[in-house]
């Protein structure tokens, strides 16, 4: 979740080195809303991306393939960077294909993931620096549900997506465990809205893609995306 000083330094990076880090999407809108965004450039690692940077003068940006001796998810790898205690904004997307996680990162956590990562994730076999634009048609990988809900709640949804009890949903919110547009959310009553992207901590991330019809009975036929 932003806070106002994380929103302030973030600014102030922006205006003293001509760009920010990797910022998310709540942070970009805020910073749209305090700044002349029209005055600097957008880099985008791919069409879908969810991380950008604001800049003026782009900084270095390195890309390091991690090769994998099975199936990696990328929970996985979001764990393993927290271990490694790397802030967020230190590195952007994570791609996964093909067996291979993909991070974009600024390059002074370069030589730290090349050396440490591998005791950090057994399934790491081989890590690499490559082409920055490698990914530049990368499309990011869905799998779609239809779902049946008697409302958009968000706590509704939640539950008859991965089967949760009314304590544990409820314990969900008071543990911070769900955020929605990227900002931690308490309110379960609040109502999901075509676009919103919504995640429960260990259990991923998805996106409310549209209402398809309404029921008979009342019900509403509902397609989420999971990212993979």
């Amino acid at each position: 979740m932003s806070t106002k000083y994380n929103l302030e330094h973030i600014i102030e990076d922006l205006k003293v080195n001509n760009y920010t880090k990797f910022i998310n999407p709540l942070e970009f809108k805020q910073i749209k809303n305090k700044t002349n965004i029209n005055k600097y450039n957008v880099y985008k690692p791919f069409e879908d991306c969810t991380k950008v940077i604001i800049y003026k003068t782009l900084p270095d940006i390195t890309l390091l393939r991690l090769t994998s001796v099975e199936e990696i998810r990328h929970q996985e790898i979001m764990k393993c960077m927290f271990e490694l205690g790397i802030k967020e904004d230190m590195y952007g997307d994570i791609v996964i294909k093909d067996n291979n996680a993909y991070i974009y990162m600024l390059p002074s956590i370069k030589d730290y993931i090349l050396y440490n990562f591998k005791d950090y994730n057994r399934k790491i076999q081989d890590i690499e620096e490559i082409d920055i634009e490698s990914l530049n048609d990368y499309e990011i990988n869905y799998e779609e549900k239809e779902k049946i809900d008697l409302s958009l709640r968000i706590d509704n949804v939640i539950s008859n997506l991965l089967g949760f009890s009314r304590k544990e949903i409820t314990d969900k919110f008071k543990d911070k465990e769900v955020i929605l547009n990227y900002e931690v959310i308490t309110k379960y009553t609040t109502n999901l809205k075509e676009g919103d992207v919504f995640s429960v901590r260990r259990f991923g991330k998805f996106k409310f893609e549209s209402i398809k019809k309404e029921t008979k009975k009342g019900g509403l036929v509902i397609v989420i995306k999971k990212y993979k």
